[in-house]
């Protein structure tokens, strides 16, 4: 009977141990003390099952947020310039002047279409694939 055995098949397993048995389970894949990481504990668990092994720039990021991982979530950004909803954008191209407009959502409206992404909306205008950022002239070096 191998350890693997031992381990929790279920989410409702692990929460039902004690704090004292999910330590020594973190201590088997970390060698950060443990402090109530219950989804990085699962997610461990299930790679170990499954034979697995965690990439790096994930436990980069486990690492990083394992004190707050609600700040994960507030540190992902839709796009990198934030426009503030209601914001017009303008281009001149090809001599017809174009105009899109920021969604509350964070998305783009530009003749009655949604896009999600600028590139998305630089395509349609000039009907071939290009960066938006560029295109918009909203890329810095």
């Amino acid at each position: 009977m191998s350890y693997k055995d031992n381990l929790p098949k279920t989410i409702d397993e692990l929460k039902a141990l004690s704090f004292d048995e999910r330590a020594r389970l973190w201590a088997k894949y970390s060698q950060y003390p443990f402090k109530r990481q219950m989804r990085s504990l699962w997610y461990y668990i299930q790679c170990d099952r499954l034979n697995l092994r965690i990439e790096h720039k994930y436990l980069v990021q486990i690492r990083k947020y394992k004190d707050d991982p609600e700040k994960c979530l507030t540190s992902v950004q839709k796009n990198k310039y934030n426009f503030v909803p209601g914001t017009i954008l303008t281009r001149y191209f090809k001599g017809i002047k174009y105009t899109i407009l920021v969604n509350d959502d964070g998305s783009f409206s530009y003749n009655g279409d949604k896009y999600s992404t600028l590139s998305g909306v630089a395509t349609k205008i000039a009907g071939m694939k290009l960066s938006g950022p560029k295109f918009f002239n909203l890329a810095t070096k």
